[in-house]
């Protein structure tokens, strides 16, 4: 099943208070303050994407996939409610999405990177389709891959500060020789 978050959708006006945020980044303020300005001053240019859950007590539920700084953007500005896309898609899926979503907008660091790919294949999600819903070449998810199954924490800061590539970190930690890994 392939679920964009810019597919056309009927557009709901939903309780901010509804909204579950299930996988928060953070930004920066200054960064947070433009979206503020430029919903203040211009108005939303795209919903949010919401997918319903159970509902308590008769109270519907939501879970955000896309557009956390929207939704805390209409929140900082008063709104109780905020336009929004409602999908159906079981929470594999709309982790999946939001994560597509992230590596879409924002540079990671390849630290948070290899954890979040890690964190998919936890889940039971094949190379492939990791590869196929990110963005990312397989051998690349692969080496990933290698990496935090060796817990090569050593290799993965060293990846993150950018004092090597994670080419050379999977090479490193494929080598059986500790002078080879060493000298890597």
């Amino acid at each position: 099943m392939s679920i964009s978050c810019s597919d056309l959708r009927l557009i709901e006006m939903v309780p901010i208070d509804q909204i579950s945020v299930v996988n928060p980044r953070s930004r920066g303020k200054n960064k947070f303050n433009q979206i503020v300005n430029n919903i203040s001053e211009l108005g939303l240019k795209q919903p949010v994407t919401v997918a319903r859950r159970g509902s308590r007590s008769g109270v519907p539920g939501y879970d955000l996939v896309c557009g956390q700084g929207r939704l805390e953007a209409y929140r900082a500005l008063g709104q109780t409610e905020v336009p929004a896309f409602v999908i159906e898609a079981s929470r594999d899926e709309l982790l999946l999405m939001g994560l597509a979503e992230n590596l879409a907008r924002r540079v990671h660091t390849s630290a948070e990177l290899m954890r979040e790919l890690g964190a998919l294949k936890d889940r039971g999600h094949t190379y492939s389709a990791i590869a196929r819903k990110t963005g990312l070449h397989i051998q690349y998810v692969k080496d990933v891959m290698r990496l935090l199954n060796k817990g090569e924490e050593r290799l993965l800061r060293a990846v993150e500060r950018g004092q090597i590539p994670v080419t050379i970190a999977v090479t490193s930690a494929g080598a059986d020789d500790v002078e080879v890994q060493k000298a890597l």
